[in-house]
């Protein structure tokens, strides 16, 4: 048997059908499996909504609305605290990533600080002791917050001593953020909801926050690259461009 391996008493319903009787419960990168004498049951962790533990017993909610319960084991409170980390885990974040880094979006001091803010919490929850910790350091106001105050120097240390400069730069820098201000929004929804969840829900409201915190990335990686072309067009002398901006028509909202 497995090193962490538990023996526990399994009750409950699963796909309709009552189970009953003694398993042996291990974890893996991708399930929890039930060793039982009438062959393994192997619950995926994108198919719990959720778990509750107390002494002694450990009860996993499935995604439709079967419940299992395990007891019998003083290792079920290792098994628990495990599989919550298994189970809510932070996604790869930049694997996918086009611009982070890449020689066409200009890698340099704007681009490491812009993604400062990003990275930092990412290497904030890869050190974080608990699955609440590692949601914490990716706070969406205070990332909202970050990456503004990011865009605005880009603004202000262009045009220094120009004020209707900078804030047409500014202005244009913005609204090209939209999109990742948009998707740091949807993020802060999805964290509140984790937090409003119940035990047999947590799950599920985890991946719906990670699925908010990825496209996060995702959107700053695209808006850098629309920050880089508005940066690379803002050149001294070419103040037509600027003078066409601050002369547009507002835009109308339908």
């Amino acid at each position: 048997m497995a090193d962490d391996a538990v023996t526990v008493t399994v009750s409950g319903l699963l796909r309709g059908s009552d189970v009953a009787g003694d398993a042996v419960a291990t974890l893996d990168d991708e399930a929890l499996r039930l060793e039982r004498s009438g062959g393994a049951v192997r619950l995926p962790y994108d198919r719990l909504d959720g778990s509750r533990y107390a002494v002694g017993t450990l009860e996993l909610f499935l995604t439709r609305g079967d419940m299992i319960t395990l007891g019998g084991s003083p290792g079920l409170a290792v098994l628990a605290a495990d599989l919550d980390r298994r189970a809510m885990a932070v996604p790869e974040l930049t694997r996918s990533l086009r611009a982070l880094g890449s020689p066409r979006a200009s890698p340099g001091a704007d681009h490491d600080r812009y993604f400062g803010p990003l990275l930092a919490a990412r290497r904030e929850a890869e050190t974080a002791t608990s699955p609440d910790r590692a949601r914490a350091a990716f706070d969406a106001p205070s990332l909202r917050a970050a990456m503004l105050q990011r865009i605005h120097e880009l603004a202000a240390e262009r045009h220094p001593s120009e004020p209707p400069e900078r804030r047409a730069l500014d202005a244009e820098l913005t609204e090209a953020a939209e999109p990742l201000v948009s998707a740091l929004g949807a993020l802060e929804r999805a964290q509140d909801g984790l937090a409003s969840s119940d035990d047999g829900e947590r799950y599920a409201g985890w991946r719906r926050w990670a699925k908010a915190l990825q496209l996060v990335f995702e959107m700053a990686d695209d808006v850098w690259l629309s920050l880089v072309r508005v940066l690379a067009a803002d050149v001294p002398g070419r103040r037509g461009r600027r003078r066409r901006w601050l002369g547009r028509a507002p835009r109308e909202d339908v």
